[in-house]
Formats: C-alpha cells, structure tokens, sequence
C-alpha cells in the first residue's frame, strides 16, 4: 500500500506462487491478503507459471541489488533502524538505477516523465477489513504438461488434451465463482469454481 501510495496503482500485479501471495494450502480457495487487497483496489494479480522464477526478472534483479548493495553492506541495530536506512536506500535507488523495461529511466524519471498521472491512494489510507473476496478476475499463467492437470494453487483440474505443452492463462472470476481457461484470446475450457462465501 505504501508503493501504491506514491507512484500509483498497477492495473496488473505480477507475482510468484509464493504462498504468503496467495493464501492458504489448506484452504487455497480462501485467498490471502494480498489477492484480497488486489481485487479491492481494482487490480488484477497475475502468477507467472510454477517454477518459472526468470518471469518476474525485474523484481529478482532488484532483490539482487537490494541484497548486495544495501542488505549485507550494513549492521542494523534494531529492525526500526533496518527501516530507516531501508527508505534511505529507496530514496537513492528511484534517483539513480536505471531500467530497460522503463526505457532507460531511473523510477523518479519515469514517474515525473510527461503524460503520467497515476491514481494512487490518499495519504492516510488504511488498511481496509477484507472479510470477503471482492470481485474481479485472478490471472494464472500454466503450461499443461502430458499428465494435463492445471495446478489452481495445488488444486488440479484436467484440461483438454488439446492443450498439452501449452501456456495458458487460467482466470478465476470471483463474481461467477468460474474459472475460465485461455489458449491465447480464446476460452477453450471453463469449471465451476465455488468460493467461500
């Protein structure tokens, strides 16, 4: 929520299959936080394929440089202090790191580049009670291997047999408790998907 407070809410949030992303192993229909506070902004996550961590190449390279040039360069003291110095190197890295997939422009450029006036969230935002799922649309990106299951956050569905060795986007539509399954545009298979109420 502080990201999105200063440079704006994504359309799209691209993640790993991380369970604290996405929930529940015991429950994986129940969703966690995260996918929770998604749907509520407005935004759709999006789980890039099991065991393909190079589809989130961005944030992997600045853990990497989070990691070796802030994290294991300093001693902190206390977690509070881990915070302050944590925002300094924020600060130092949106002026200074530039980044291909923002055209050559450190973050700061980019944010004050012509034409771009995000909507983000006001200030005193707080964190909203999320008792139930809001609706919106969950993207799940798979391959279908030979065995054609379709891994839901460790629930299987067999897909058709026209779609092995295929990647295909998997959507959970939370207002028609569905899950869509697409080859490319087209919707090529759908499954009831009852979500807790």
């Amino acid at each position: 929520m502080r990201c999105w407070k200063n440079i704006g809410l994504p359309d799209f949030l691209k993640i790993d299959n991380e369970l604290s992303f996405r929930g529940s192993n015991k429950y994986p229909r129940s969703f966690g936080m995260v996918i929770k506070l998604c749907l509520y902004y407005g935004i759709v996550p999006v789980f890039i394929p099991l065991g393909e961590p190079w589809r989130n190449g961005v944030i992997e390279h600045f853990n990497d440089t989070y990691s070796k040039k802030f994290f294991r360069r300093q001693w902190f003291n206390s977690y509070a202090h881990l915070k302050r110095q944590s925002k300094n190197f924020q600060r130092f890295h949106n002026r200074h790191h530039r980044y291909s997939c923002l055209k050559g422009k450190t973050p700061n450029e980019f944010t004050q580049s012509d034409g771009f006036v995000p909507m983000t969230l006001g200030p005193n935002t707080k964190l909203p009670v999320l008792d139930q799922i809001p609706d919106g649309n969950i993207i799940l990106i798979r391959f279908i291997r030979s065995d054609r299951m379709l891994d839901i956050f460790g629930e299987k569905f067999k897909a058709s047999k026209d779609l092995v060795y295929s990647y295909v986007k998997a959507v959970i539509v939370t207002e028609i408790h569905q899950l869509q399954v697409y080859l490319g545009d087209d919707l090529v298979q759908t499954f009831d998907y009852q979500l807790p109420i």
